[in-house]
């Protein structure tokens, strides 16, 4: 590829990412609506659809390996259309399925589907910006990622008030209008330039040995390994309270119209503290993620016991969602510095590896916190579940912190030569 048709493709890439993950980020209309949907519609219980959780994680760790391989042959481009196909054909089954084993069936689709979608997504959006030293390419990174991220956000939000009403009109139409933000996407990502391919020469085998090395890397970096396990810890917790949150509103009394706008606060605050994200870092450091920790805790405590009240329904509710939206706050803010603190260690020839192994720890974490919360629910209240997980977070808090003191929020250009990758 001529210099100046390399420039037009990455540019082409960089412009249309933002746009591409306002629509593909997610699955919009039935994000909140889901928990009312399984339950009401399918027959789902609380315990089963975390449970069913646990198939979309192990199916995410399990095919982790196989689609980042899948990338070296068939590029990043095509691996993340593959990864919206699957979510097509996820959205149709979702229609149809019932019971169980078919959510779990559904799940694992899904899964697989968001394995190939996110080694491709953050590889593709990586391979696009142009050679620079590592902190400028990070910080191209981090605002592309932050602005389609924000896009989502509030896309989000005014798809999850109109799914509140139309589930009242009929449970089915959210379900159809996600299909066709999926298909949307999809359509968006066959426009995307593959720089992988035009600008790599190695064959299979010499893929295989970079991916090794960079497992071997990972497995060294105390730094890497402890980012790894603190944001897998994050996202576990964040799986539990997106299954959590929802069943607590609806316990509480909340109607599917009250849940839509909540939900739609929610999203709205995702995407507003996504661009202080950056800003939170430079404050806090290397204490970003625990006090991302700390949060959540606070939050899931204080909202099962605002619960357990006698307060008002109204009054209860308005504490809740406040409780809430600080936590969605703390989630958009970790979405941002997960992905700028893995882009640290930058190196083309290992970020493959260092995402697949993201992936694995996160679906570790979200395997073994979504079967404990599955078995707390299946016992107590969601509001004692929330003050019992809570507790669990808190303990957690403290174990990590202790593991990852002075490893984290670091700049790039402050790591020894040891902390990043030299091929």
């Amino acid at each position: 590829m001529a210099v100046t048709e390399d420039i037009k493709a990455r540019k082409h890439n960089l412009k249309l990412y933002p746009k591409y993950l306002m629509l593909g980020y997610d699955l919009l209309f039935y994000y909140g609506i889901r928990v009312m949907f399984l339950i009401n519609v399918k027959g789902i219980t609380d315990s089963q659809i975390l449970l069913a959780a646990t198939v979309y994680a192990i199916s995410m760790i399990v095919m982790q390996v196989p689609a980042t391989l899948l990338t070296s042959k068939i590029g990043y481009k095509n691996t993340a259309i593959a990864g919206n196909i699957l979510n097509i054909i996820f959205g149709i089954l979702l229609i149809t399925f019932n019971g169980f084993g078919g959510l779990a069936l559904v799940q694992f689709i899904s899964g697989t589907a968001f394995a190939l979608k996110y080694v491709s997504e953050s590889n593709l959006l990586s391979s696009s910006i142009p050679q620079a030293p590592t902190y400028q390419r990070n910080e191209i990174f981090s605002r592309l990622d932050k602005k389609g991220f924000s896009r989502y956000c509030i896309f989000s939000a005014i798809s999850t008030i109109i799914a509140g009403f139309l589930y009242n009109i009929n449970p089915y139409i959210p379900i159809f209008l996600s299909l066709l933000c999926t298909i949307a996407a999809t359509a968006i990502s066959f426009n995307f330039n593959d720089i992988q391919e035009e600008e790599s020469k190695e064959s299979f085998k010499d893929y295989i040995k970079d991916l090794k090395k960079g497992y071997k890397f990972i497995t060294k970096s105390k730094r890497l390994r402890a980012l790894l396990i603190m944001t897998g810890a994050i996202w576990g917790i964040i799986v539990l309270l997106d299954s959590y949150q929802l069943t607590l509103l609806e316990d509480i009394g909340a109607t599917s119209v009250q849940v839509g706008f909540i939900f739609a606060m929610f999203e709205l605050t995702r995407g507003l503290f996504s661009n202080t994200a950056l800003d939170f870092n430079k404050k806090f450091k290397n204490k970003s993620l625990t006090n991302i920790l700390l949060t959540f805790a606070t939050g899931f405590i204080l909202a099962g016991i605002i619960a357990m009240t006698q307060l008002p329904f109204y009054t209860k509710l308005v504490v809740i969602v406040i409780i809430l939206l600080i936590m969605g706050a703390a989630n958009a803010i970790d979405q941002i510095l997960a992905k700028k603190y893995v882009n640290n260690f930058a190196s083309t020839k290992i970020l493959p590896a260092i995402y697949s192994a993201k992936s694995i720890c996160d679906n570790l974490f979200r395997t073994i916190v979504t079967l404990l919360g599955s078995a707390i629910v299946g016992i107590y209240n969601i509001d004692i579940a929330m003050i019992v997980m809570g507790i669990f977070i808190l303990i957690l808090t403290l174990g990590l912190t202790v593991y990852s003191k002075d490893k984290l929020g670091l700049k790039p250009e402050e790591y020894t030569q040891k902390d990043i990758y030299k091929r």
